[in-house]
């Protein structure tokens, strides 16, 4: 089956071509730079059978990058940051929360780079073949590769064709003859030939070298020593320099994983990231991440001294049916109810916020019971608390707690990496900077979700 071709469009204005297929976690194939096309690649033997293992367990998102394949080809920024802009465009088109990543080649520095900067969104990263600079494998080569290597890219100003073809026979392996001819074909569809030599040097240029330490996710290092393209010092490199990494050293020497001792490969690749997988299913006491919305009546205690047990409960027994029924509509799971509020927790983290604010408007427009109107506060922080039985506990938890409790009635308040799970999805958010919170190494940075504006689809 061909995949359909969408698009999104960022921030500065490039339509970037994206295709989704298959169910499960997410998992974002980056673009094999310096070529791409979603259609041309899906041909190629071995390359869309590869792919394809990955979406029998998983949802697979892969994009064109700018100036490649169907993706816009129009003179545009062709930096690092920029091509980061195509990322955050597709993941946020496609509604990705988190998500893992598979980036090879010259992808890496942006894989790095972004996972460095949105912690909180990607899972685990697999790096193949790759690096955080290219200045690093030209200082690691041997003399004599990286004469070839120059002996190459003169060819350049020769004879364009013949530049690429030599170009991709040497990194996807001399005996690979039609494998590496349908490399070519790709390579030919994705740019104008002219111009292939002037974007190749444009992905050397990446250096994502000072990202390295912020990467917290779990990363999954590949490498093939007998690889010419790169050193196996490159890969060590990596490994030493992210703090959550490990190495796996794999036979072969082509730049396409597909060739040789794929199956290795593939079940190295997916058995990590099951480890997310597993951790998600909940098992008591594992932690998994979580967004926890925790709200509370305010004065709840004065009106039930106002009137009485019975007629109070009352009063919270049509709260508590106004909150059951939005997380039935968003998809809320209720952990329990809290005599004057409820404890519910989300997947999705943008649902959480969704929720919240039907439940203000809800509770807004209700018509008082026995004369009262109870305003309602919310906080909403997300982690990884910890399950046991039917209840959650934990840091995640008391700091949602901290949070409704800070809100004044009709309020919705919010931590940091909750705005940043969301961010792109259309939410509004006023910043209230930092209050100290009991079960916080730091203080947490609060922003106001602006209930009465909009909400995003």
């Amino acid at each position: 089956m061909e995949p359909v071709i969408q698009y999104a469009v960022t921030r500065d204005g490039v339509n970037i071509a994206y295709s989704v297929f298959g169910e499960g976690p997410p998992l974002v194939f980056l673009p094999v730079l310096p070529l791409s096309h979603l259609q041309v690649e899906w041909q190629m033997p071995g390359l869309r059978e590869f792919i394809e293992r990955f979406a029998q367990d998983h949802k697979v998102v892969r994009f064109d990058a700018r100036g490649l394949g169907l993706s816009d080809r129009d003179d545009s920024d062709r930096s690092l940051d920029a091509h980061l802009l195509d990322l955050e465009a597709v993941v946020e088109r496609a509604g990705l929360d988190t998500f893992a990543m598979f980036a090879a080649s010259y992808s890496g520095p942006m894989a790095i780079r972004y996972a460095a900067r949105h912690p909180s969104r990607v899972t685990r990263i697999i790096l193949w073949c790759t690096h955080a600079a290219y200045a690093d494998v030209v200082g690691k080569l041997p003399q004599q590769v990286n004469q070839q290597r120059q002996a190459v890219n003169q060819l350049a100003g020769v004879d364009r064709d013949l530049y690429i073809r030599t170009y991709l026979h040497r990194a996807v392996g001399w005996t690979e003859g039609d494998t590496a001819n349908r490399f070519v074909d790709v390579a030919k569809q994705s740019i104008d030939p002219d111009r292939f030599f002037e974007n190749l040097a444009n992905h050397q240029a990446f250096d994502a070298r000072e990202d390295l330490p912020n990467v917290r996710c779990p990363a999954l290092i590949f490498h093939r020593p007998a690889f010419v393209g790169s050193h196996v010092d490159v890969a060590k490199g990596l490994a030493g320099q992210i703090p959550n990494a490990r190495l796996q050293l794999v036979p072969g020497e082509s730049v396409a994983p597909f060739i040789g001792g794929s199956e290795e490969i593939l079940s190295t690749a997916l058995a990590f990231l099951a480890e997310d997988a597993k951790a998600a299913q909940g098992t008591p006491g594992e932690n998994t991440m979580r967004t926890i919305l925790y709200t509370d009546l305010e004065a709840h205690t004065a009106m039930i001294q106002r009137l009485g047990d019975v007629r109070g409960r009352e009063v919270l027994r049509a709260h508590e049916k106004l909150v059951r029924e939005a997380l039935r509509e968003h998809g809320g799971e209720e952990v329990k109810a809290l005599g004057d509020g409820a404890l519910p927790s989300f997947q999705p983290t943008q649902q959480a916020i969704r929720c919240a604010i039907a439940l203000q408007r809800a509770n807004a427009a209700a018509e008082p019971v026995h004369g009262e109107h109870l305003s309602m506060r919310v906080g909403i922080n997300a982690g990884e608390p910890i399950a046991e039985g039917d209840d959650l506990y934990g840091n995640a938890v008391s700091v949602a707690s901290r949070l409704a409790s800070i809100a004044r009635g009709g309020e919705i308040l919010v931590s940091l990496v909750v705005r940043e799970l969301v961010a792109g999805k259309g939410f509004q958010f006023a910043d209230r900077g930092e209050v100290a919170v009991a079960a916080a190494e730091a203080p947490v940075h609060l922003y106001q979700v602006e209930w009465r504006e909009a909400v995003p689809n």
